[in-house]
C-alpha cells in the first residue's frame, strides 16, 4: 500500500436554504429580547442567499434623544449578539461582517452561516439565559458583588472588543456632581440619580463645590450597588455596535450569577459628565454607557417588556 497518501480532509457539505432559513429565523426570534433604549428595538433584519443582515431602523427612536444614534446602535449590537449567540447553541459557526457596505451607513452587519460546529457549553448557557434576561430598576439592596464576580463580566466585555471600568467611590462622587440634572427627569432616571446620590452620600454633594477628594467621614451603610462603565477606544458607529455587544455579552453572564444590569445613558448625553468620565480614563477611552450592578433580595414581579412581532423586523429577500 502506498504510505505518502494525503491526509484526510473532511469535504464540508453545503447548507441547505430551508435549513440556514430556519437556523436564521430561530436567531432572529432570540435577537428580539436584545435590550434597547426606551424599548425602542431599532433593528431590521433581511434574509436573503447572503446571510442574515441587520439594519438600523433610526425612525423607532424618534421619541427619544438619540441625535447621532449611539443609543440606537448600542441596542442593535445587543441584538446581533443575541443572533449571535443563537446560532452558535444551535451548532453553526458563522461569520460576523460589520458594516459590510460603505454605501449604507445603516447597514450594520450581515451573519452568514459558515458550516456545523460543535455546541459550547457557554453559548448553551448564554442563549438559555436570553428569556430569563431583564431589566430590574429596583434600589439594590443584596449582597454585593464580589471580585470573581466581576472578573467574569469583565472578561465577557474585553471579548466583544470593549471594556469594563468599575467606578471607585470619588469617581462616583464625581458623576453625581458632573451629571446634576438641569432638566425635568423622567421617573427612572430620578431614581438612577437619588441612587447615584445615596451611594455618594448627600451630605458631601451640597457645598461640594469643584473638589472631587474622597470625603474624610466613612461613607454610608449598604453599599450593595456596583457602578461602571462601558467604554472602548474610539467613538464610532462601530464603537457603539460593539459595545452593545459587549453589553449583551455581560447582561447574559450576570443574569446566570443572578446578578442584575441597570444601563444608564444620561451621564454620556450629557456634556459636563461625559468629560468627568473621560477624564477617568484620560487618552486611554471614550466611554459608552454607564451601568449599575447589583443583587435584590427577590425576583421581580413586574411584566416583561413588550416585544415586536416578527413581521415587524424581519423581510425576506430572493428566498
Amino acid at each position: 500500500m502506498p504510505t505518502d497518501s494525503p491526509p484526510y480532509v473532511p469535504v464540508a457539505r453545503p447548507i441547505g436554504a430551508r435549513t440556514s432559513t430556519e437556523a436564521h429565523y430561530r436567531a432572529i426570534s432570540a435577537a428580539r429580547y436584545a435590550p434597547s433604549a426606551y424599548n425602542a428595538q431599532p433593528w431590521r433584519w433581511r434574509l436573503s442567499d447572503k446571510g442574515l443582515d441587520l439594519f438600523l431602523e433610526p425612525d423607532r427612536m424618534a421619541q427619544a434623544d438619540d441625535p447621532d444614534g449611539r443609543l440606537a446602535a448600542i441596542g442593535c449590537g445587543a441584538a446581533l449578539h443575541h443572533a449571535r449567540l443563537a446560532l452558535a447553541a444551535q451548532g453553526w459557526r458563522a461569520t460576523t461582517t460589520r458594516q459590510p457596505d460603505d454605501a449604507d451607513p445603516s447597514h450594520l452587519a450581515r451573519l452568514h452561516i459558515d458550516a456545523v460546529a460543535r455546541i459550547g457549553r457557554r453559548a448553551a448557557h448564554g442563549a438559555q439565559n436570553i428569556r430569563l434576561r431583564h431589566t430590574d430598576p429596583r434600589p439594590v439592596t443584596g449582597v454585593p458583588l464580589r471580585t470573581a464576580d466581576l472578573a467574569a463580566l469583565r472578561t465577557a466585555v474585553e471579548d466583544e472588543d470593549t471594556h469594563l471600568h468599575v467606578l471607585r467611590p470619588d469617581e462616583i462622587l464625581r458623576l453625581v456632581l458632573a451629571s446634576e440634572p438641569t432638566h425635568q427627569m423622567d421617573p427612572l432616571e430620578r431614581q438612577w440619580y437619588d441612587e447615584l446620590e445615596r451611594w455618594a452620600g448627600r451630605d458631601r454633594i451640597v457645598g461640594a463645590g469643584g473638589d472631587f477628594s474622597l470625603p474624610r467621614q466613612a461613607g454610608p451603610p449598604g453599599r450593595a450597588a456596583t457602578f461602571a462603565v462601558l467604554y472602548g477606544h474610539a467613538d464610532e458607529r462601530l464603537d457603539w455596535l460593539r459595545a452593545g455587544e459587549a453589553l449583551s455579552a455581560a447582561w447574559l453572564v450576570a443574569t446566570e450569577m443572578d446578578v442584575s444590569v441597570l444601563p444608564f445613558s444620561a451621564p454620556i448625553e450629557r456634556p459636563a459628565a461625559r468629560e468627568s468620565l473621560r477624564r477617568t480614563f484620560g487618552d486611554l477611552g471614550h466611554p459608552y454607557l454607564v451601568i449599575r450592578l447589583g443583587r435584590h433580595p427577590g425576583p421581580m414581579v413586574a411584566p416583561r417588556s413588550p416585544r415586536l412581532p416578527i413581521d415587524r423586523i424581519m423581510e425576506a429577500q430572493g428566498r
